[in-house]
């Protein structure tokens, strides 16, 4: 199978395969509308029987993107862990206490702007993935970075933030993505071929 080269591509197709992860961003902020815009694509995306099974948070706030950075990262040091990194296998574990206090990491990099992505049930948390893919894709067709925070999962499932952000306390984190102009262009990552296990 030989892939095909963007200028090829339709452009739905073209913004699919452009798409990067970004982790450096320039100090822009982004405006509201175009936020919205993002969360109105977002929930264009599909779920099960319609049921829509996401809720939204915005955080623009430096002080307090600054302050989650710092909760977050502090989170994977806790004795005993919380209960999401207790799971982890021990060496998977303390391969992320190395990556969040490598010097000069930041884990939400800098972004200006938080998207936190909320299922309403454990059940609909697949249903915010395919939200979250819309909205990153829509992103990068406005030019704009993003990048996928699961690092940030821990902080942003602990009751106290759920308190403060205005999220009940039952509804998960689905998915945290960060949000700006990105501050350089990424390197395009390699792409194995699809592992085709079966073609009947």
């Amino acid at each position: 199978m030989v892939p095909m080269t963007t200028a090829l591509l339709t452009p739905t197709l073209a913004v699919i395969h452009e798409r990067r992860s970004v982790r450096s961003y320039t100090g822009d902020a982004v405006d509201r509308a175009t936020i919205e815009r993002l969360l109105d694509a977002a929930i264009w995306a599909p779920s099960a029987m319609n049921i829509q099974p996401w809720a939204f948070v915005v955080v623009e706030a430096p002080e307090l993107l600054s302050r989650f950075e710092a909760q977050a990262a502090d989170l994977y040091f806790r004795d005993p862990p919380v209960p999401e990194l207790a799971a982890l296998e021990p060496d998977q574990l303390a391969r992320l206490r190395e990556l969040v206090r490598a010097p000069g990491f930041g884990i939400l990099h800098g972004a200006p702007a938080l998207i936190v992505i909320y299922a309403t049930s454990a059940a609909g948390i697949p249903d915010c993935y395919l939200a979250a893919e819309n909205l990153m894709l829509a992103a990068a067709t406005l030019g704009l970075g993003t990048c996928p925070i699961g690092l940030a999962r821990p902080l942003l499932d602990e009751p106290d933030v759920k308190a403060e952000l205005g999220v009940p306390r039952e509804y998960p984190c689905a998915l945290p993505i960060v949000l700006g102009v990105p501050a350089a262009d990424c390197t395009p990552p390699r792409r194995a071929q699809p592992r085709v296990m079966a073609w009947r």
